[in-house]
């Protein structure tokens, strides 16, 4: 997926006008190769593996970056970040989270959004988020 999703991140970047700094690339990167979420400072600590003496509005700023072009999400319960791994969509994610290891799996739109938009529509309110976080326990954490 890193590599994809780089080259899917660089493109986006010159399509737009962006520049596709190595901080951005960074973290992006960090965060594509990584099975679970991440925080901004977990971010910060492997990012100074990378890059020397990174500093943290850096990382917010590169972090802010890509959740606004749509390349990672942000899993509010846990106050981390996961790299987007259904192709780039902005405002309707929907994520399996693992109440005990933090395991998280983003879902393909399954859920259909149709009657919420209506019913915000009719009360003239303007969605532009819909983040569903479903928490349970993921297939490891059950049978142990």
């Amino acid at each position: 997926m890193t590599e994809n999703l780089l080259e899917k991140a660089y493109k986006h970047c010159i399509a737009h006008g962006y520049r596709f700094t190595n901080p951005r690339e960074q973290v992006l990167k960090i965060l594509a190769n990584e099975t679970k979420p991440l925080g901004a400072y977990d971010i910060l600590q492997r990012l100074s593996n990378e890059i020397n003496k990174p500093n943290p509005p850096t990382v917010y700023r590169a972090i802010q970056f890509w959740h606004q072009e749509g390349f990672i999400h942000c899993i509010d319960s846990l106050k981390s970040y996961v790299a987007c791994s259904n192709g780039h969509h902005l405002g309707q994610t929907q994520f399996l989270i693992c109440n005990q290891c933090d395991f998280v799996k983003e879902l393909e739109n399954i859920i259909d959004f149709t009657p919420v938009t209506k019913s915000a529509k009719s009360i003239q309110f303007s969605i532009m988020n819909c983040t569903v976080e479903i928490k349970g326990l993921c297939a490891n954490c059950n049978s142990s």
